[in-house]
């Protein structure tokens, strides 16, 4: 993991002397403290929290506290609701279809497509970001060597 920080770090540090516009949209994430770019909309707060998994873990404490109070007060809503989600559930499994790859894209692969937007000045589409990283999975590693990415042996990681 130690690795992987430090390739993101290298990455983002020779993003930015190539393009120092994008120093506002860099922030600190308040939960884990690591670095991240955000949406131009916020570049000006200082309370974000970064999307590798803080954000969607600190969304989902504040909405379980806020739902189990609720339901707290309203018993019988929460007996009908689960009542729903069964019925729901079992009439799903009878019609499963498969869901469109973009539409469950992970919330990386969102901050992927904010980045490329930030770098080319442009609005890149989820469907761009998708098939740009099917075609980066299909190539190749550069020569022989542990499984670590080129980028890592590059910067002088260990195990080159």
């Amino acid at each position: 993991m130690r690795d992987l920080v430090r390739s993101y770090y290298a990455q983002m540090r020779s993003l930015l002397r190539e393009r120092s516009d994008l120093r506002p949209y860099l922030k600190r994430c308040r939960h884990c403290r690591i670095f991240f770019f955000t949406h131009p909309r916020n570049a000006g707060r200082a309370d974000l929290c970064c999307g590798f998994g803080c954000r969607a873990a600190h969304r989902r404490q504040r909405d379980i506290r806020r739902t189990a109070a609720y339901y707290r007060e309203h018993p019988e809503k929460k007996r009908r609701q689960n009542r729903k989600r069964y019925l729901l559930a079992a009439r799903a499994e009878r019609k499963s279809g498969p869901l469109p790859p973009c539409e469950t894209a992970a919330p990386i692969v969102h901050h992927v497509r904010l980045i490329v937007s930030l770098i080319e000045r442009r609005r890149v589409g989820l469907d761009e970001i998708m098939r740009m990283l099917a075609q980066k999975e299909r190539q190749h590693r550069m020569g022989r060597g542990p499984e670590r990415s080129y980028g890592l042996r590059r910067i002088g990681g260990r195990g080159s």
